[in-house]
């Protein structure tokens, strides 16, 4: 894993979502302009995670809001004639 190796010059930093102790560069925190260092709190591994667990719980709406598009796509060139079942 990235930042494992000791950089003396080199930042370090605890993920609160692992507790694993990494350096604080590209390759292991997330750039982040609104923090004060300039990187996410959570690392890297940790975010991605969040954000594949988040995608995957958020499924349902993302089905549900392409059918309402759909449904309305559908709506619109029916009322203006230019539908074509296929």
């Amino acid at each position: 894993m990235y930042g494992t190796s000791d950089s003396p010059n080199r930042s370090r930093r605890q993920c609160p979502g692992c507790a694993r102790t990494l350096t604080v560069d590209e390759r292991n925190f997330y750039k982040d302009s609104l923090s004060a260092d300039g990187y996410t709190r959570k690392c890297a591994d940790c975010r991605n995670e969040a954000e594949r667990l988040r995608y995957h719980l958020e499924a349902p709406q993302r089905a549900r809001a392409k059918r309402v598009r759909r449904a309305e796509r559908r709506a619109h060139f029916e009322s203006i004639g230019q539908y074509d079942a296929a």
